[in-house]
């Protein structure tokens, strides 16, 4: 089957359809006090699914995709990768349908177990930079356990917002390394330029950074100390929006949403800094980096390589732009609106969310499911 050719296939539908249906169960719990069977803190669920559930999909499928090209090696196809699916559906679903709070947790930990063994034969023996991604899908495994802390230990629930805080983190990495490597590669590519020289310091002094940003937040939780590195590490990534920059972006829809997603990242970086000093409430930082920086990035990136990867021409339907321009306003809305229009403004950016991604369903699932039209693999 032409679905399971690919993991960007299944997971990047998947993720959006779960990622639909996950915002509308939340925010249907949030208006009308909905309860689910296997759901006791609907705020941890909702926390866990957006970034283990949601997120990880997507992650999912880019690496599947990715490490062949990146390595030469075949990454899970067929049958096993539709287990990889099944396991990661039985997933979300568990705790919605079922009171067996430890099958949601054994099934969600059995799909990042999965992820880590499907990518190990491909970067195991990869170079550095590749075989990083590995430590950080094992990383966001164990992230995702240390979330599930307070269904495993109801009276500790402390660790539970340190896996999901660690779980943003990692997110923030892989994206950050992802967007590093991919955004200015496809302004080139996209708007016919010559290749962007590169800057060896700000390409050198990120990882220690990335590193250093993530053991503050980690160990130094609450302190002027993560301030003082979320601040720096903006810093350091703003000069790229300045390097990349070419007013050719404005005019391509999928170079425009990597870049203002990019942007979204040093606001959110910006403004988590400032809540930590109480300057503004720290769920704008979190937001910023979530709505804005996430998800405007992962279905940008979904929207280009669907196109690339099938074989079609990278120029997006005008459903798809309405779809990007949904997900950027859904952000602007969730963090700048908020504080004044409260529970309105959770439903109205929540709503724009979901009619974006189930845009990019009804457009994409012709795409995602059927075989390339020049009828090479994958």
């Amino acid at each position: 089957m032409a679905f399971f050719a690919l993991g960007f296939r299944p997971f990047f539908l998947l993720a959006a359809v779960g990622g639909f249906m996950m915002m509308l169960v939340w925010i249907l719990t949030l208006s009308l006090g909905y309860s689910w069977p296997g759901v006791d803190n609907v705020i941890s669920w909702h926390r866990h699914e957006m970034l283990f559930g949601y997120t990880g999909a997507v992650i999912a499928g880019f690496l599947l995709t990715s490490v062949r090209n990146w390595t030469g090696k075949s990454t899970p196809k067929g049958k096993p990768l539709a287990a990889l699916v099944i396991i990661w559906v039985m997933a979300r679903l568990a705790p919605l349908v079922s009171e067996q709070q430890l099958l949601y947790v054994a099934l969600d930990l059995l799909f990042w177990v999965g992820l880590f063994i499907s990518l190990w034969h491909a970067l195991i023996s990869a170079a550095f930079r590749n075989r990083v991604f590995l430590l950080l899908v094992g990383l966001l495994g164990t992230a995702a356990a240390l979330s599930h802390w307070s269904i495993l230990q109801p009276d500790n629930a402390n660790l539970s917002y340190i896996g999901a805080y660690l779980g943003l983190d990692i997110i923030l990495i892989i994206m950050l390394i992802m967007g590093g490597r991919v955004i200015p590669f496809f302004i080139q590519r996209g708007l016919q330029k010559p290749e962007q020289a590169r800057n060896p310091r700000l390409e050198k002094g990120l990882p220690p950074l990335l590193l250093i940003m993530l053991a503050i937040n980690l160990l130094l939780a609450n302190t002027p100390w993560v301030a003082v590195i979320n601040f720096i590490l903006a810093c350091w990534l703003l000069p790229n929006l300045w390097r990349w920059h070419d007013k050719g972006i404005w005019h391509k829809p999928l170079l425009w949403s990597l870049y203002l997603a990019y942007a979204w990242i040093i606001l959110g970086l910006l403004l988590r800094s400032f809540g930590v000093l109480g300057w503004v409430s720290p769920y704008l930082g979190v937001h910023a980096l979530t709505v804005g920086g996430i998800g405007l990035l992962t279905l940008s990136m979904m929207s280009r390589v669907g196109l690339g990867h099938t074989g079609r021409a990278l120029e997006p339907t005008k459903l798809t732009v309405i779809a990007l321009g949904l997900m950027m306003t859904a952000a602007v809305v969730r963090v700048f609106l908020a504080s004044s229009l409260g529970l309105i403004a959770y439903q109205i950016s929540a709503a724009l969310w979901m009619l974006a991604l189930l845009i990019f369903v009804v457009v994409y699932l012709p795409i995602l499911t059927q075989p390339r039209p020049d009828g090479k693999a994958g």
